[in-house]
């Protein structure tokens, strides 16, 4: 049983999903973020645990106590900046006993796998501008549990959830830092132009130093975190007309914490911002956070702890002392120098070492002065340095990017066919064919760069899907199944644009893992050494769909074929209609009809069956 078990796990009932679906997702996620505002908080990704939460179910039928029709907690709040690309809705009830109902639904949840969700509470109003909800119930609409993806139990994460009134700005802001709106207003502050393009170099490169005349806000900043790291903050006028400033703050010692989970970084944590100043007050708008990595930055796009502590609690300036106070989040998983304390930040005097944005470049250029001195050269038409230009990577792509196991052949004029990817390939790692299994763009990913994945294609045909048109043409070069892995990141370091150089900023071969491919979630696939799976041979594949189909033909047993928790970001669907029609027909007999595949690398196969009852008369297929 359980090698028939493995065989229907592995083929029949793994379906493929969409390769698109859960990028897509993240795409629209991060473009959210790369332009959040401090009116317009994230509620469901202030805690990198959760990742995204949603809320809702409408309250239960039943008698409706008196409402308190002068409540301003009263009506209904709309937040549209969640992670996952959700809207939330919450509808306030407050009784004349001052008893309150709140109902909060949730279009997309990622702890409900990407469905609707629902929370419903009964909590107190404290004072005249804190409500406080002890026990939220929180339910999938589906049906389904909902899983906090880490950290402790989700129904403990939204214990005391609580919700504070600004009345001046008739906005909402929760436990986590997100804001509410009132069904119908408008934000009237313009969002900044922020980061909603991919870095550029041109924009935050060069130095930042402190300067006689620098007063108020300008100039750098030092402070010392709780662990004893070094912490600089530079603030200098942006160049453009926006009344903005450009922030830089760099952070020694940091674990750097992302979508994947925590990276321990081999240099500073670094955030590039957009800053506006009203009074003594700068709130830190459009940001984006990076952590060094053996592949090259990281940028923390998963991650919203920081960004939320960041924007919502503005650093002050204190003309007394001259000092800067901020930010004073405590948000889970923040730096520990946000962890409910007001870092104060102290000028760094006239003639101290500026400080700037590290340099991210490995190959052809290992420096910020080797760079600027290639741009220049590549400027002038030195063909030694014009290859360096990549116009195939400075254009966004047609279609958004993948980060899945995924192949992109037929796109070798596009990104794939950049002059700097292919002298990397042969000229440092020695390759002669490799396949891109996976990239992120920065226009839809938010990166520093182009973040690709690579295979070494071995000499000759795959033995194990020699007519696959993806695969059929790429051998493995270690043993039958695993490849030779590297991730990288290419990146323009001086100048952005048609006419700005890129160099590889980082690479580092993946390792194996003990775990078999055919056990992994899909993002694994890309984060570990590739490996192909052995797929079963169709006899094989058709004798257990023949005994997992008698099983529901009799009416018990095919539960023991199912696998749930295959796909990494939501559980396996149930199988519909498992043994009788939706009108309770029992099945009577099956036909398997046609089989394609193996699909490489998972050993995918996609079958058609047919299921029977009432003599024929009901066909489910």
């Amino acid at each position: 049983m359980s090698e028939t078990k493995e065989l229907l796990r592995r083929g029949v009932d793994g379906f493929e999903p969409t390769p698109d679906a859960f990028e897509r997702l993240l795409a629209r996620r991060d473009r959210k973020q790369r332009n959040q505002r401090v009116a317009a908080g994230v509620f469901g990704i202030a805690v990198f645990a959760l990742a995204a939460i949603g809320f809702g179910r409408l309250l239960g039928s039943g008698s409706t106590p008196a409402v308190d029709p002068d409540s301003p907690f009263l009506g209904t709040w709309i937040s549209t900046s969640d992670a996952d690309g959700g809207t939330q809705t919450m509808t306030v009830r407050v009784s004349a006993d001052g008893v309150v109902q709140i109902v909060v639904t949730d279009d997309i949840a990622t702890v409900c796998s990407g469905t609707p969700s629902t929370m419903t509470g009964t909590g107190r109003i404290e004072g005249t501008t804190r409500l406080v909800i002890p026990a939220p119930e929180y339910t999938c609409d589906d049906g389904s549990e909902p899983q906090a993806v880490s950290g402790p139990p989700l129904q403990e994460q939204l214990r005391n959830l609580t919700f504070v009134l600004d009345a001046g700005t008739e906005t909402l802001t929760d436990t986590f830092g997100g804001v509410w709106l009132r069904e119908g207003a408008e934000d009237g502050v313009e969002p900044l132009e922020g980061l909603d393009a991919p870095w550029d170099p041109s924009r935050f490169g060069g130095t930042w130093e402190s300067t006689p005349a620098d007063t108020g806000f300008l100039g750098t900043w030092e402070s010392t975190d709780i662990d004893g790291s070094s912490l600089l903050l530079g603030i200098r006028v942006s160049e453009d007309a926006s009344d903005t400033f450009e922030i830089l703050l760099l952070d020694g010692a940091e674990t750097c914490p992302s979508f994947y989970g925590p990276i321990p970084p081999d240099g500073p944590i670094t955030m590039i911002g957009v800053g506006r100043v009203e009074g003594r007050e700068m709130a830190i708008d459009s940001q984006t956070w990076f952590c060094e990595a053996a592949g090259g930055p990281d940028v923390v796009t998963g991650d919203a702890s920081l960004q939320i502590a960041a924007a919502h609690t503005p650093l002050v300036h204190d003309p007394e002392t001259d000092t800067l106070v901020g930010p004073t989040g405590r948000p889970p998983g923040a730096p520990s120098w946000m962890q409910g304390r007001g870092v104060v930040w102290h000028r760094r005097p006239p003639g101290s070492d500026p400080i700037g944005v590290p340099f991210w470049g490995v190959w052809p250029q290992s420096s910020l002065e080797e760079a600027e001195e290639a741009q220049r050269r590549a400027d002038a038409g030195d063909p030694a340095f014009t290859w360096q230009l990549a116009p195939e990577l400075a254009a966004p792509p047609e279609g958004e990017t993948f980060q899945f196991p995924y192949v992109f052949p037929e796109e070798p004029a596009a990104a794939n066919g950049a002059e700097i990817l292919a002298r990397f390939s042969r000229d440092v790692l020695g390759w002669e064919r490799y396949v891109t299994v996976a990239r992120r763009d920065p226009w839809n990913s938010g990166e520093a760069g182009w973040t690709f994945v690579w295979i070494r294609c071995g000499p000759g045909t795959n033995p194990l899907y020699p007519d696959d048109p993806n695969g059929g043409d790429c051998p493995p070069a270690i043993g039958d199944t695993h490849y030779q892995t590297v991730s990288l990141m290419v990146t323009q370091p001086v100048g952005s644009g048609p006419t700005g150089i890129w160099v590889v900023a980082g690479w580092t071969e993946l390792a194996p893992s003990e775990e078999p491919a055919s056990d992994l979630r899909y993002h694994e696939w890309v984060s570990r050494q590739y490996e192909q799976v052995a797929p079963p041979t169709e006899a094989e594949l058709v004798e257990a769909l023949a005994a997992f189909l008698s099983a529901r033909v009799a009416g018990e047993g095919a539960e023991a074929y199912l696998t749930e928790d295959y796909y990494w970001w939501r559980p396996r669907p149930r199988v519909p209609l498992l043994y009788a029609t939706t009108e309770g027909h029992r099945y009577e007999r099956f036909e398997i009809g046609s089989v394609e595949g193996p699909r490489w690398p998972a050993g995918v196969y996609t079958v058609t069956v047919r299921l029977f009852a009432r003599g024929g008369e009901d066909v489910v297929e």
